[in-house]
Parts: C-alpha cells; structure tokens; sequence
C-alpha cells in the first residue's frame, strides 16, 4: 500500500544512504513502514518514533491477537462505579452523606479533605480510569503487529490482519531471505564480448551456464544486454532452461510478441509445450486472440500490471513440470507503458513470488538510460547480474 506523497516521510527518506534503495511503503496501523534494500524502517508521528531494523536482526515476524478481557472487566466495572456514584449524587446527595460520615468518624480529615470536593474527584477519576482500560482493550480485538529482534526488545504495532498486512508481512520475508542468500551472490567476470555473431552467441551461452551452474530454485538472474545482444540472450536462456535443462515455465513478453518467440523456438527445436506465455504487446499491435490456445494469454494494455500478475499466477498453475521459471522480458520496455515506481513494485513481487514458490527467475532488461537506476536498485536483491 503505498503512502502517496508525504512531506514529513520524504524528508526522513532523504537521509537514507544513496545505495540504500527504497522497496516499498505501507501504513500499518498508524505508522508508516518503508521496506528497504537494507532495513525495516518504522516511522510513527505521534508520539515521535524513528526505528531501523536491518534484516538480518529480525527473528520473527507474527500477527498476534491476545484479547484483554482483564481490561474490559476493569473498563466496566470502574464506568459502572463512576455511574452509580453519579447517580448518589445527584439523588441523594452523595457528598452530604460522605461528610456526615468523616464528621462523626474522622473528623481531622473531613477537614482536610471536603466530601464536596473529593466526591466529584471520585467520580470523574473512576470514569476517566475505565476508559483508560475500555482503551486499552478496544485495540486488542484486532490484535498486534510484531517484530521480533535479536537482543532487543520487539517492535509491536497495534493492527488488524488486513491484507495490506499480509503484503507487508511477505515482502520482508522476502527481503530477509534475500539478505541471507546474498554473501553466495556470484560476481560474474567482466570479459570483452566477440565481434563475430556465431561467437558471440556462443559466448552468452556459456556466461549463462556458468551462472546456472550450482543454481536451484528461488534464485534471481538480472541480465542487462544492448538491444543487438538481447536475441542471442533469449535464444540461449530458452534453450538452455526449456531444452537443456527439461524445465517449463512461464515467459512474461513487453518486448516481442509470442508469435515471434514461438516461430525461433521452432528454428532452434526448443520444445514450447510447458511453456506458457503472457503476451503484452500483440493487442496493442491491433492482433487478434489466437483462438483455443491455452499456452498463451494476451494483455489488452502493458500497464495493467494487476491482470498481469492474475495471468502469472493462472499459468504458473498449468506448468506441468516441478522445475519451474518464470522470464520477464524486459524491464525496459515495461517502463515505456508504466512508471518507475510501478514498475519496481512489480517486480519486487515476482522476486518475491520466485523466492516463495521455489521457481527460478530471469529478469531481462534491453540497456537503456531510462533503466539504469532501476537495475541499480534491483541488483542487490538478485543473485547473479550479468551484462552482455
């Protein structure tokens, strides 16, 4: 849930380190939460609070609910007094009979201590403290939001289980998992690319299998690639996955219809029977449906990135093989239809959705200025980044 544009919240974020970048925001439960690369940050207005909590300090997150009966009795029974005391007052004058009392029976403190002004004290101090606990009880119906941490004292956020919450909730799963896979995060040799196409194809494909090699599920792979490069990329990682590996999985298209990717998987053998497509691109270019064809689904507009993720998770479910990937090609193109922001959301729920689902992800991405930062920010959160 994103918090929109908040003066306060930006100028905090001003102060984060420049290679700290921001994954996502929420408001929980009257406080603005910020994900970022490096820390859970909680930032509530009033009273003041500003805590960071790096990833690899969590030890639990949970949704509690533990209901303060305890509270709701003291709550009642301290309205009830007040009302009852209330009521003797304005009946039977209350104050009237407390004084005679203290007179005949403790005389030095009816002095001290006047019914008729220690009666209405009474009063409003038994109905302020039973709202005190009506108060404290009311937040509990809807439970807690906690944050366990190591050799500290936990952060609790007083929250309903919503399902921003639960967004909130995975999205730091996530993160922490990727901080604990990041110290086996694999540097890939910068080496000058052939001239020739054949050995330039020949040269992706084995930069590629070395960054496979040793890989399993819930890994990321970003490439970035010039435009002339991208082809042999896709060529290479299909055939590699689908023909190499046995894998099946499902091909996420800005870039070039599914037409077009089918017909080179036909001129390379690349079997496309467990691979299923979301074409984003080929309704835009005025084509039709292709009529009884369940391997693809086409998306009328590159932005509706909702229906999108619907789609993902629609043909994830049809992928017969156990050894699954999911291909998003191209963040670049996905920023012509939609902006920064969305687009990094987006795909830091496919990280997530791959970290979770146990699928291995390739993030392609044509080089662009209009792409670097996001590739910047997004580098840390993968596994393995490549460049051709």
């Amino acid at each position: 849930m994103d918090l929109g544009s908040s003066k306060p919240l930006e100028d905090m974020l001003d102060y984060l380190p420049a290679e700290e970048g921001i994954v996502g925001r929420h408001k929980i439960g009257g406080h603005d939460i910020v994900t970022t690369t490096e820390r859970v940050i909680c930032m509530r207005r009033f009273p003041p609070l500003f805590v960071g909590i790096r990833y690899d300090e969590i030890d639990n997150l949970e949704h509690r609910t533990t209901i303060m009966w305890k509270d709701m009795m003291n709550g009642l029974a301290l309205l009830a007094l007040s009302a009852v005391a209330y009521y003797k007052e304005v009946s039977d004058g209350l104050a009237s009979l407390v004084n005679g009392f203290l007179q005949r029976y403790l005389k030095e403190m009816a002095d001290i201590f006047p019914a008729t002004v220690m009666v209405p004290v009474f009063i409003w101090f038994a109905a302020a403290a039973g709202l005190y606990h009506i108060i404290r009880f009311l937040p509990s119906l809807s439970g807690y939001f906690r944050i366990s941490r190591r050799d500290r004292a936990p952060i609790i956020i007083p929250a309903r289980m919503t399902p921003q919450l639960g967004s909130l909730m995975r999205e730091i799963e996530g993160l922490m998992r990727q901080r604990s896979m990041l110290p086996q995060k694999q540097a890939m040799p910068e080496e000058r690319p052939p001239e020739e196409p054949a050995d330039l194809a020949a040269f992706i494909r084995d930069r590629l299998k070395v960054a496979f090699k040793g890989m399993g599920s819930n890994n990321v792979i970003l490439v970035s690639s010039k435009s002339e490069n991208h082809e042999y990329v896709v060529s290479n990682l299909l055939d590699i996955l689908v023909k190499e590996r046995g894998m099946g999985g499902v091909y996420l298209s800005v870039t070039r219809p599914y037409d077009f990717v089918v017909s080179k998987m036909e001129v390379l053998n690349i079997p496309s029977s467990d691979v299923y497509f979301i074409d984003c691109i080929s309704m835009m270019a005025g084509k039709t449906h292709h009529s009884g064809n369940n391997n693809v689904a086409f998306i009328e507009n590159p932005s509706s990135l909702e229906e999108v993720s619907m789609y993902l998770d629609k043909m994830l479910t049809k992928v017969r093989n156990q050894k699954r990937f999911i291909i998003m090609d191209s963040l670049s193109s996905l920023l012509i239809y939609n902006t920064d922001k969305t687009v990094k959301e987006f795909t830091h729920y496919l990280i997530n959705k791959v970290r979770l689902d146990n699928i291995e992800g390739i993030i392609l991405s044509i080089e662009k200025k209009e792409a670097e930062e996001l590739v910047k920010t997004l580098t840390p959160m993968c596994d393995v980044e490549m460049r051709f």
